[in-house]
């Protein structure tokens, strides 16, 4: 092992809010082992595991944690200083111990591997720290199985409990993207374990064009905004946990405010004008540059034919101005016929999310000479 820690996976965890009515509440899983499959930016000779209680109202404990390859072996013990049962206290994360990755798998895993995590919760257990749509399949099952290859009377779901990170003893060799934003940054509506989000086909393209090494780190998180808290804090509340605590981040992807226009004709409330916008997306532009990660804004899509005045004024805003590279994301989408409207063979079937053609539009709108 090294002793340096980076990042190999990344979720943007956040409570349940009811206002949301269409995001899945968090089931309980009380007495039940809870076994989700992660997928590795980049592999290494141990991992560790970064768990999440900060939206729990108590203590979480999960007596048994296990991970294992997807590809086969046995699941091993997760120890959190040196013991087997953890206790996080409400409002704290809590990282694991080493464990050697040949204990997990016959081989040390490399970038793309799946890690499979389990957790036997045997008693009542805040479940609130998730991220309602991760688009991988996760199961739930009756009782202690944590250890079991097959899991006997599994229900699926498809939220992330807990898990907010797995970190791998690889330094970093090349460069490091967050994608921040909103469900469209998170790849709703995409294939469910297909790996068919934007960030997932933007990691495959930097390594075709010889990136060696390159991380794109998927910091989405459906219904967010960028100015006010909803469905989780605002990404400018986020901007530190998500973005800034990354020491090897190069690059983060700015993509945000559909929400900010569209949810309060929803929820009530007034939406931001064009410039209070602009200046939240630039604010986060400024604090990347402040910690030495290069911003890259993105333009807003078009969403539900919706107004276009406030959507198309943070555009050509961002468009227009010359501090920051901009990936437009916009007019890679757009349909040529009505700019409010997606490209039908790109639109999801909702009007608002890219399907899985859209979300590789939207790679290929991302210019990769801006990486270096």
């Amino acid at each position: 092992m090294t002793g340096i820690w980076t990042t190999a996976h990344l979720a943007a965890l956040a409570a349940e809010d009811a206002a949301f009515y269409w995001a899945p509440p968090p089931l309980d899983h009380s007495g039940r082992t809870v076994r989700q499959a992660v997928r590795l930016r980049r592999g290494g000779t141990a991992i560790r595991l970064v768990l999440s209680n900060e939206y729990g109202g108590g203590p979480l404990v999960l007596d048994e944690v296990t991970v294992s390859s997807s590809g086969g072996g046995t699941f091993v013990p997760v120890p959190r200083a040196g013991r087997l049962r953890w206790e996080i206290p409400a409002g704290e994360t809590a990282t694991s111990d080493p464990v050697p990755v040949v204990t997990v798998a016959p081989v040390a895993p490399v970038a793309g591997d799946e890690l499979l995590v389990s957790c036997f919760v045997a008693g009542p257990g805040p479940s609130a720290s998730y991220l309602h749509s991760a688009q991988r399949t996760g199961a739930t099952a009756p009782g202690n199985q944590a250890g079991e290859r097959e899991l006997r009377g599994a229900d699926e779901f498809r939220s992330l409990y807990w898990i907010a990170r797995v970190l791998a003893d690889t330094p970093a060799s090349g460069p490091v993207v967050v994608a921040f934003g909103d469900s469209i940054t998170r790849g709703d509506k995409t294939t469910p374990d297909r790996d068919q989000r934007y960030p997932d086909h933007l990691q495959r393209r930097l390594l075709a064009a010889g990136r060696s090494g390159a991380v794109v780190l998927n910091a989405g998180l459906g219904g967010n905004r960028v100015l006010t808290a909803g469905l989780g804090p605002s990404m400018g509340d986020r901007f530190a946990r998500d973005v800034l605590s990354i020491p090897e981040a190069t690059h983060v992807i700015i993509m945000g405010g559909a929400n900010d226009i569209g949810l309060p004709g929803l929820l009530g409330g007034t939406p931001p004008t064009g410039a209070e916008l602009t200046d939240g997306l630039l604010e986060l532009a400024v604090r990347a540059k402040e910690h030495g990660i290069q911003p890259v804004l993105g333009t807003i899509t078009p969403f539900l034919g919706a107004d276009r005045g406030i959507r198309e004024a943070v555009n050509d805003a961002l468009r227009s101005q010359r501090d920051w590279p901009v990936a437009d994301f916009a007019a890679a989408v757009a349909d040529p016929a009505d700019g409010s409207r997606l490209r039908p063979a790109l639109d999801s079937g909702d009007g608002l999310h890219p399907g899985d053609a859209g979300a590789r539009t939207l790679a290929d709108a991302v210019d990769l000479a801006m990486f270096g």
